[in-house]
């Protein structure tokens, strides 16, 4: 629902998931010991043809490790990192970080050295559990790094920290976890979340997509993100580790009779845009489930007709606990992103001014609830003194309370009459065209002194195509202040390790000039 209040001479739509269910209480290692007490012989999380652990030998492995790190580092809050690896034994490492008193801090394993030492620098990490070569990158800047004690990699930390010994395993207090922004707008920012916020968001999670016990959840991501991670453990569901390969996802998915799926949006993008679906249409699927970048209605339209389920978008960042609202399978909206989840509510501001704007409106998206974060490590929040987290997004509401996800605000840019422009809603028109795959919309320096910057999109095609053509047909559908200096055609869209689109690669190409030259993108 969306609830309006008068505000000045317009209405301020503020759009509200509805009541929150029972969260459970104390440390957020709970969700794991819970799921071990209520079904410790059901499958917690499988590696198709490889390790399967239940949930007690889960809870087992994190008691092992948590027994470890307390007899190494003590119970105070020190930061771990943790590749978030898909692996089985990331669940018993994550919560037996907790479950010691301190500080766990997932990072992506195929972080550059840069990223790598820039994060643990942040954290002032003590230890660090990591993949074989993510601890080898960070292990030749060790010594620009003298906080760092204990570097592992996770074949290391499974056979040294059980044979620790050490007192009875317990959980602490204050932050539980460092969450790492995607550095998609600058260096990496440590994010403080709670105990509370971590139960929080697996509670609102697992109720948004209806996990339950009966539930298989397929995780076809390249890193093994807590969000679902604690989802299936709040709903004693159980996790299938599948890699990166869509296809072969999608087989065990069929194999394994999964419920739920989730990955990449550009993989799906790939599925829809496939001469043939990649595998089959899992036989028990109830959702397939995306989030990171929007997907336009008609890939949407090709990957149910494909899959014979609907798919669920999401929009989340590691501020909100992740996950902050979704798409529900009983209240779809294609296209949109969905609701906040429960117990949370959405609002969309004037970037500019910070005034609340009416439903339909486009602007910069604000979120308040439990899931949002505790504040920033070492810099100054952005949630107000009312609760609200400013997210750096643009989108808008419609009359239902639907979140429209566009943009990022650094990538709106003005027109000549202030006018804001919207990269995403370009985007949106150029995926309609029958030739277009993948779209990117970025504004281009300005050619002439005292002119206004000018789209450009850079446009993967589904075979050969002219692009001259597409710029005057694309124009003739664009407003005038979204009208396109050029258009190029790219073999692929750059993107970022998360696997999020790479606009300030595409913002240096901009400046290259030329209308129709194919220029090759990694």
């Amino acid at each position: 629902m969306v609830e309006v209040t008068a505000l000045s001479e317009t209405a301020e739509a503020v759009s509200s998931g509805g009541p929150l269910p029972d969260v459970p209480t104390g440390t957020a290692d709970r969700l794991l010991s819970r799921a071990a007490a209520a079904r410790p012989d059901a499958p917690a999380v499988i590696v198709p043809g490889g390790a399967e652990l239940t949930f007690a030998q889960l809870d087992e492995r994190a008691d092992a490790y948590a027994r470890g790190l307390r007899r190494l580092l003590g119970d105070s809050g020190a930061v771990v990192l943790l590749s978030a690896a898909m692996t089985p034994d990331f669940g018993a490492l994550y919560h037996g970080i907790i479950r010691s008193g301190n500080t766990v801090a997932p990072v992506n394993p195929f972080y550059p050295p840069h990223l790598l030492k820039h994060v643990a620098a942040l954290s002032g990490a003590r230890a660090a559990v990591l993949t074989p070569e993510a601890h080898a990158r960070l292990a030749a800047l060790r010594g620009e790094l003298p906080q760092l004690e204990h570097l592992f990699t996770l074949d290391e930390a499974a056979g040294e920290l059980p044979r620790q010994g050490g007192p009875a395993a317990a959980g602490g207090a204050g932050t539980a976890c460092l969450l790492f922004t995607s550095g998609s707008t600058g260096s990496p920012k440590a994010v403080r979340l709670s105990h509370r916020n971590l139960l929080t968001g697996a509670t609102q999670l697992a109720a948004a997509h209806g996990q339950g016990p009966d539930s298989l959840v397929l995780n076809g991501l390249p890193i093994y993100h807590p969000m679902h991670l604690n989802a299936s453990l709040h709903a004693g569901a159980t996790h299938v580790l599948s890699g990166n390969d869509i296809g072969e996802a999608l087989r065990h998915a069929d194999d394994h009779r999964a419920t739920h799926f989730y990955t990449l949006p550009f993989r799906l993008v790939a599925a829809a845009n496939a001469p043939e679906p990649p595998g089959p249409a899992p036989r028990a699927l109830r959702m397939l489930s995306t989030g990171g970048a929007p997907l336009r209605p008609a890939v949407l339209r090709r990957l149910e007709e494909r899959f014979g389920a609907p798919v669920l978008q999401g929009y989340g960042l590691s501020e909100t606990s992740s996950l902050a609202t979704s798409d529900r399978p009983d209240t779809r909206c294609p296209g949109s992103v969905g609701r906040p989840l429960p117990g949370s509510r959405l609002r969309v501001i004037d970037p500019r001014t910070g005034v609340p704007l009416p439903a339909g409106e486009l602007g910069e998206v604000q979120i308040q609830g439990p899931n949002v974060m505790q504040g920033y490590l070492a810099v100054p929040s952005a949630v107000d003194a009312e609760g609200w987290l400013s997210t750096g997004d643009i989108g808008r509401l419609d009359a239902a309370g639907n979140l429209f996800f566009l943009d990022r605000v650094r990538d709106v840019f003005e027109a000549a009459d202030g006018t804001l422009v919207s990269p995403g809603q370009i985007e949106a028109l150029l995926d309609e065209l029958p030739e277009v795959a993948e779209s990117a919309v970025v504004d281009a320096p300005a050619v002439d002194a005292g002119t206004q910057a000018q789209p450009v999109a850079y446009l993967v095609t589904r075979g050969p195509a002219d692009a001259a053509d597409l710029l005057g047909r694309a124009n003739s559908d664009l407003t005038k202040h979204q009208q396109l200096s050029r258009v190029r055609l790219v073999d692929a869209l750059p993107r970022l390790p998360n696997g999020k689109l790479d606009r300030s690669t595409l913002r240096g190409m901009a400046r290259d000039s030329g209308t129709t030259e194919r220029t090759a993108t990694s």
